[in-house]
């Protein structure tokens, strides 16, 4: 800076702002250069320079401008703005988190619709609150299932977690295409048996006698019925079923006809044969 004082447009010029910005850093009582006595006018000096520089470091760390305008008052800097600063840090920590799940999420999405072709809305709404709450899922699901199932569940890889969705697209489509034949049609017996399959792959395990090992470890022996509905009211807030509620009584009802029905295979071995056919 080789000049003493500077008209609006010619610091607007030399530090890339707009005028429009300078004009609002004044109204906000955050940059107030001074004024020429006879035009009104606006002329900044080299201290409004340093002042903008304190402004725009404070703005790139996040902080607001009302923020900011209570940071600039003082004349310095001691041990209490650390808590300042780590206060802004988690701030940003979070944002950060946000920000990765964003991206995640648009890049699983994106690759299902190009496997996909298309995808119903509401399936891939669905799909996405399930992905946006994976956090509270893992928070909730504390207390209800073992420390061991809540690590194969949610420390799966984005990879693991994209075929996991992709299955659940298929599940869903075959339901509501099959909804309303029997138990004992070939692929609604299909359609269940492969939805299983695809549970004891996510937890790892050969059998449901395995996975209920898994599932319930000694600190979650005693929970209640309440406890469990109260897990699984809160879980289906955060994911949205796509179904229809006809679709939901159809499914609960030949799920439960099936796993009746077929009860000698999904415990142990037999179930272990079946799944390897």
């Amino acid at each position: 800076m080789t000049n003493d004082i500077f008209s609006v447009s010619e610091f607007a010029e030399y530090t890339g702002l707009s005028i429009r910005t300078l004009h609002y850093y004044d109204e906000k009582g955050i940059l107030q250069p001074k004024r020429d006595k006879n035009t009104g006018h606006r002329k900044y000096v080299k201290e409004d320079m340093l002042r903008l520089h304190q402004i725009l470091t404070l703005k790139f760390l996040g902080f607001t401008l009302e923020e900011i305008k209570e940071i600039i008052i003082s004349t310095s800097v001691d041990l209490s703005f650390i808590e300042t600063l780590r206060l802004q840090e988690a701030k940003l920590v979070e944002e950060k988190e946000k920000i990765e799940v964003s991206l995640e999420m648009i890049q699983r999405s994106v690759q299902l619709i190009e496997d996909e072709k298309e995808i119903d809305k509401d399936m891939l709404v669905s799909l996405l609150a399930s992905m946006q709450t994976e956090k509270q899922q893992k928070e909730i699901s504390k207390g209800i299932m073992s420390d061991q199932a809540i690590d194969e569940l949610f420390k799966a890889t984005s990879s693991e977690k994209l075929l996991w969705e992709k299955e659940m697209l298929h599940f869903y489509k075959e339901t509501k295409r099959l909804v309303g034949k029997s138990s004992d049609d070939s692929e609604v017996m299909n359609l269940f048996q492969r939805f299983l399959n695809f549970v004891l792959d996510i937890f790892k395990v050969e059998g449901f006698e395995e996975l209920e090992s898994i599932l319930k470890s000694e600190k979650v022996q005693d929970v209640s019925d309440e406890e469990l509905n109260r897990f699984i009211l809160e879980m289906e807030k955060l994911v949205p079923t796509p179904l229809t509620k006809e679709e939901e009584q159809w499914l609960d009802e030949m799920m439960t006809t099936y796993m009746t029905e077929n009860s000698d295979f999904w415990k142990g071995e037999a179930w272990n044969g079946k799944r390897s056919t």
